[in-house]
Parts: structure tokens; C-alpha cells; sequence
């Protein structure tokens, strides 16, 4: 027999995930910013979840797996090679396509990104206790499909 949600609570479901993903952002940028690091926007933190968990990808497999228009994404690996923090090379597989993967600049930014996101945890875990955020963390886990996790 399962928990029956309050109604409100279920209505409020696709809300407080995006608000709760807003908040993640927002402390995130915050303390990068505090540490001197700006200029990652929204549009760019597709490639970095899709390149951080797959590797080097071509520009339409980003594309498809951030849900936009290869022409967009193109725009948004320019933008990211101008910061000096993506590359592209030859895609052994197809000579006529090119990888894209992160620069030894793109390593550090996702190091520090590691640095902002334990302070996220730190801040979120003084909010509620370590083990219900942990606890909290997993079961989120498997709410995520995996041919969705897949292309995420």
C-alpha cells in the first residue's frame, strides 16, 4: 500500500523542483562569483553536465541531449571556445565531425565547480541534517529514468 500525497503537494510537485533547482543555481553562481568566477550562464550548463558525464561529444549529441537546435548549440560552443574553456578536435569515428571536450581552462572551472557545489551541500545539510539530504539526494536519484539520464 503506497502514500497517498496530499493533493496540494502533487499540484505543487514540478514547482518545487524547478524552484529548488533555481536555488541550486542561484547559491552555486553566488559562490563562484565569490571566488572571482563569473560568466557560465544557463545556456552553457548543458554541455558541462552532458561533457562531465560522457566525455568528448559531438555538437549535435549536445544538442540533442539539451533539447535544442544544433545551430544553437553551436552558438553555445563558440561562446564556450571563446571563454577558453571547451575545445574541439577531430572525431576519430568521422573525420568530417569534431569533438568538443573541456580545455585544461574548462578542467579548472569544473574543479571549482566542485569546490562551490560541496559548499552548496554544506549550506543545504545546515538547513535540514547530512543524512535526510543525503537521503533526500538518493531518492531524487531515482526519480531520473535512465534513457533520460542517458542524454543529461
Amino acid at each position: 500500500m503506497g502514500f497517498a500525497m496530499p493533493a496540494a503537494l502533487q499540484q505543487e510537485l514540478g514547482q518545487i523542483l524547478m524552484l529548488v533547482a533555481a536555488d541550486f543555481q542561484h547559491r552555486l553562481d553566488a559562490d563562484l562569483a565569490s571566488r572571482g568566477i563569473s560568466g557560465v550562464r544557463a545556456r552553457h550548463r548543458s554541455v558541462f553536465l552532458h561533457l562531465g558525464r560522457f566525455g568528448p561529444s559531438r555538437s549535435v549529441d549536445l544538442a540533442e541531449a539539451a533539447g535544442i537546435r544544433p545551430q544553437s548549440m553551436m552558438i553555445i560552443v563558440r561562446e564556450l571556445e571563446e571563454m577558453g574553456l571547451v575545445v574541439r578536435h577531430p572525431d576519430p569515428a568521422d573525420s568530417r565531425a569534431k569533438l568538443v571536450d573541456f580545455s585544461d581552462q574548462g578542467r579548472h572551472f569544473i574543479v571549482e565547480l566542485g569546490l562551490s557545489t560541496q559548499t552548496v551541500w554544506q549550506q543545504y545539510a545546515s538547513q535540514l541534517d547530512e543524512q535526510t539530504l543525503t537521503t533526500t539526494i538518493r531518492n531524487l536519484q531515482q526519480l531520473i529514468t535512465p534513457s533520460r539520464e542517458e542524454t543529461t
